[in-house]
């Protein structure tokens, strides 16, 4: 294994990073004068590119396209496609880099707080440096800097945005009577209905920490970030904590759901796997998930009718969508064609290619989150994407220091509908977590 740099050597996304995206797009454009420049290979070469398993609509990985297109004009370069399941994906990917048999490109996410983001794989040295690749300083908006860079150095690329929501089968809302709620009150009060029915308005699977999560990153939109857009950065400098913040009226939320007849039945014991057939079936109205998801479910059932919904906040007001280019791709520091590999790179960063793939993807472009473009196919998301300043915040555990605090975040909400854990127990060990740094 490579012995990580020292702490004083890189360090990422911090509140300082928050503060200073200019300086660090400034600097950024000299390069990195440390680093080897790479030869471009003009013979025969395969490369790797991993990704997690996509199983969306029967249309294949959302990559091939991009292999396909890169092909054409890249006889000489074959681009290997490797699939991992989705949610073994970034410990395949740690594993394989310590062992040294990684591929020579795979999926990340932005900043570092969960198995798959990219910063503290840079800090141990396994991924390569981007900086002097001006196409990678092009390719990272202005507003995703601080998920980016640090130290004005950049290792990642972001691929396309995915918004976090709620995946909905109208038709159930429909038979049931009923219109997307407005406040978290008419949520509770839904439930109850759904429930009369032997329905239930969400499925969570339970044995999930990235599910269960990401609904409590969306109940946080409202109820945290809509008031205190800097929390995260207050958090950094201890000037607030997870239990003594709206993050206790995140949890107590979910226990309200809980105890309101919110989940299926065996919530708890869910797997991941249950939660698209069940909203595909009708069992269920909504399941948490990245909103390009619902391409996969208009294909699979051609007859439904499924949308995205933003859940509310107390008031209609509060209510946030979590938009943030988080998919993105690293390079193997020890891959053995970085020319070829770097060029599949700069291809995909080519404002072009970035559409195609988020078109494949069932996800938003760069380029159209940047121009404050509305997703045609997210009609119900225009009154955020218009208002992006106001109404959109950056997916919050990108800016936690490690991957332990989402974890426990995950793991403490299955305590929650089990009635084993508290909303102060689990709070405590996300702060705990939190202060174990980076």
């Amino acid at each position: 294994m490579k012995k990580a740099p020292s702490p004083t050597g890189r360090r990422f996304l911090s509140a300082a990073a928050l503060a200073s995206v200019t300086a660090l797009a400034l600097s950024a454009c000299g390069g990195d004068a440390s680093s080897e420049p790479i030869a471009e290979e003009t013979g025969p070469v395969e490369i790797t590119l991993a990704t997690p398993a996509y199983t969306g609509g029967g249309t294949g990985n959302p990559y091939l396209t991009l292999i396909d297109a890169f092909k054409a004009k890249n006889p000489n370069i074959t681009v290997k496609l490797v699939e991992s399941p989705a949610d073994q994906h970034g410990q395949t990917m740690r594993t394989q880099l310590q062992a040294g048999n990684a591929p020579d490109l795979f999926y990340v996410t932005a900043g570092r707080g969960n198995n798959q983001s990219f910063a503290s794989l840079a800090e141990a040295g396994y991924l390569q440096e981007l900086t002097d690749q001006k196409w990678a300083a092009d390719a990272i908006p202005a507003s995703a800097k601080n998920l980016y860079y640090g130290d004005a150095k950049i290792f990642a690329v972001p691929a396309d945005l995915a918004p976090i929501t709620q995946l909905q089968n109208t038709a159930v809302l429909k038979e049931l009577g009923l219109k997307q709620a407005s406040t978290l009150d008419e949520v509770v009060e839904q439930c109850k209905t759904a429930r009369a029915a032997d329905k239930s308005l969400f499925a969570v699977a339970g044995t999930s920490g990235a599910n269960t999560g990401l609904q409590a990153m969306q109940l946080a939109a409202s109820l945290v970030y809509a008031k205190d857009p800097q929390w995260d950065a207050k958090r950094e400098k201890k000037e607030t904590t997870f239990a003594d913040s709206d993050w206790k009226k995140v949890l107590e939320q979910i226990v309200k759901f809980k105890d309101a007849g919110c989940y299926q039945d065996g919530a708890a014991g869910a797997g991941f796997d249950q939660l698209f057939p069940a909203v595909a079936q009708g069992k269920v109205s909504s399941v948490f998930a990245p909103a390009g998801a619902v391409a996969a479910l208009r294909a699979q059932v051609k007859d439904g009718s499924f949308d995205v919904a933003v859940i509310p906040g107390e008031k209609a007001e509060d209510t946030r969508l979590i938009a943030s280019p988080g998919n993105a791709l690293a390079v193997n520091a020890a891959g053995k064609h970085k020319g070829s590999t770097l060029k599949f790179l700069e291809f995909l960063a080519q404002p072009a290619n970035q559409d195609a793939l988020a078109k494949a993807n069932g996800n938003v472009s760069i380029t159209a989150a940047v121009s404050g473009t509305v997703p045609s196919q997210f009609p119900t998301l225009e009154p955020f994407f218009s208002e992006p300043d106001k109404k959109i915040v950056t997916q919050p555990n990108f800016l936690w220091p490690n991957s332990g605090v989402y974890d426990s975040l995950g793991t403490g909400i299955q305590g929650l509908l089990t009635g084993q854990a508290t909303p102060d127990q689990v709070l405590k060990t996300m702060d705990e977590q939190y202060d174990r740094g980076a």
